[in-house]
């Protein structure tokens, strides 16, 4: 009967560690959140990302995660939030110590960013058009990109209305000579790297790209560029997209793989514990520490006696003595006892 009850609790436990887990699954409908599972999202971006490493989102400001003693890549696509002074400190130690800063944006805050960790680079405050385009003049191509590491295999990168980098002479990317900046004709970079201290930012003037909508015609670049940044912990910034609502959406089942390792752990304590109980050896330890607990009780006892015996030779009377500890023992008020 016992051998049963033991398989049972081996049977038992075993399929509680092969259980299937139920996890939540979030999503936002702010635009390049990677959360975001919509044309204008950049989950696919972030599966790629997950694929090379280690993925962590940021949702709350630098200064509360302590950015500055944090190793790796923050990557920050198109922000429409503001960066406080607090902020941007933080970010300054964290590129000064050796670690990528990779900035996306076109129209939104990351001219505040450039501002303040004080480089010369901004990003124009409107789009370049080209002749050289996709789907519509919108989606303008461009194919000099001038870094091996990021050109392998790559035929073409397809933009959406990007704005172009301003005052740099270490673009990677640029634009056709057929492109139009605000009435000016000529080549423009989209892309370029910054040293900052022992570290670097990686601008690019067109958050777009990382868009779930153009991620199949970008994602041989993508790829090399993720390789091209690859360093440590990649840390997506969600804290400063404006309509960042991450809710759930249901759930997925996760099946498990056995731990051998485990199981064997746990077999081998439930014949322990058959072990202990069919020997009677954890009888005899119950039996012990029964018998130390009551020499324990009876040496208080004994003590008792032997102070009521010192008090009586004192001139005490012994029987009110004992009285009184029964009272005490009982929960007795003495007050009572004496008609108080």
């Amino acid at each position: 009967m016992r051998r049963t009850a033991y398989a049972i609790l081996i049977v038992v436990g075993v399929a509680l560690m092969l259980m299937p887990l139920t996890v939540p699954v979030f999503k936002s409908d702010a635009a390049y959140s990677v959360l975001n599972t919509n044309w204008n999202g950049v989950s696919m971006f972030g599966k790629l990302l997950y694929s090379e490493g280690n993925i962590q989102p940021v949702l709350a400001p630098y200064d509360s995660i302590d950015l500055e003693n944090l190793k790796g890549v923050l990557i920050v696509i198109g922000p429409n939030v503001d960066f406080s002074n607090r902020e941007i400190r933080e970010l300054k130690t964290f590129l000064e110590r050796g670690n990528t800063l990779v900035l996306a944006d076109d129209f939104g805050t990351g001219n505040q960013v450039l501002r303040g960790l004080g480089v010369k680079e901004r990003l124009s405050k409107s789009p370049i058009v080209s002749l050289f385009y996709s789907k519509s003049y919108e989606f303008p191509i461009v194919v000099d990109i001038r870094s091996n590491e990021l050109s392998m295999g790559v035929e073409k990168i397809v933009l959406n209305e990007p704005a172009v980098i301003l005052n740099t002479q270490n673009g990677l990317i640029y634009t056709s000579h057929s492109s139009v900046l605000s009435g000016k004709y000529g080549q423009f970079p989209i892309m370029a790297e910054i040293p900052y201290g022992k570290g670097r930012i990686i601008l690019i003037s067109d958050p777009d790209i990382f868009t779930n909508a153009l991620f199949k015609e970008n994602e041989a670049f993508l790829k090399n560029l993720v390789s091209y940044i690859k360093k440590g912990t990649f840390y997506i910034d969600e804290a400063h997209h404006r309509d960042f609502n991450p809710y759930s959406a249901g759930s997925i089942v996760v099946r498990r793989a056995i731990n051998k390792e485990l199981v064997f752990y746990y077999i081998l304590f439930v014949a322990f514990l058959a072990f202990i109980i069919e020997s009677g050896v954890g009888l005899r330890i119950l039996e012990k520490v029964i018998s130390l607990l009551f020499l324990i009780f009876q040496e208080q006892k004994e003590s008792l006696d032997e102070i009521i015996s010192n008090l009586e030779k004192e001139g005490f009377d012994a029987n009110t003595l004992r009285r009184i500890v029964e009272e005490i023992r009982t929960g007795s008020k003495l007050g009572e006892y004496h008609g108080r």
